[in-house]
């Protein structure tokens, strides 16, 4: 039938095939940002952006913006974090009553940040709205909308857009020492 070298052979086969699909099994979502090659080296590289974002910002002023374009300045209070895995969490409040639901989900949210690098923006990957109110927005409005960013010295500025890319709010957030 089979010589001991073919069953040697075939049990090689068999074990090689167990084993490669095992490591493929694993059911867990991803916990930390994929690593790259040589993008992740360097100031303006993915992971500056990232070592720029990891901390604590507590919000310094916040703009909306109204469907014709109009800015206004608004009172708010917020605070976002920013971990070394790419969680994003923002939690906070209008004082302004005026301040409509789409623009007010724009500060309540969790989520994975996705950087863009070349674009400066950064989208929301598995984002969810932290109070029950904003689960119900159209998809439109929620938090993964695209936020184009710009660092200043101690601050980072992030413009909402929503999903036909209108500017919907400019939020100015510092970094807490």
């Amino acid at each position: 039938m089979f010589s001991t070298t073919s069953r040697i052979s075939w049990a090689v086969v068999l074990l090689a095939a167990a084993v490669a699909a095992s490591a493929c099994k694993d059911p867990r979502p991803r916990v930390r940002p994929i690593e790259g090659g040589a993008v992740d080296t360097g100031a303006g590289s993915l992971e500056s952006v990232r070592r720029q974002l990891q901390g604590t910002w507590n919000l310094a002023s916040a703009e909306v913006v109204a469907a014709d374009g109009t800015r206004r300045q608004v009172k708010a209070s917020a605070v976002m974090t920013y971990d070394e895995f790419g969680n994003m969490s923002l939690k906070g409040a209008f004082e302004d009553p005026t301040v409509g639901a789409d623009q007010a989900a724009t500060l309540n949210f969790t989520g994975r940040a996705v950087i863009d690098v070349q674009k400066r923006e950064l989208r929301l990957l598995e984002a969810k709205q932290s109070e029950s109110e904003f689960a119900a927005l159209p998809p439109e409005l929620n938090a993964a909308r695209v936020r184009a960013y710009v660092f200043g010295l101690d601050t980072v500025t992030m413009t909402v857009k929503n999903a036909k890319g209108q500017v919907t709010a400019v939020n100015t957030w510092r970094k807490t020492k």
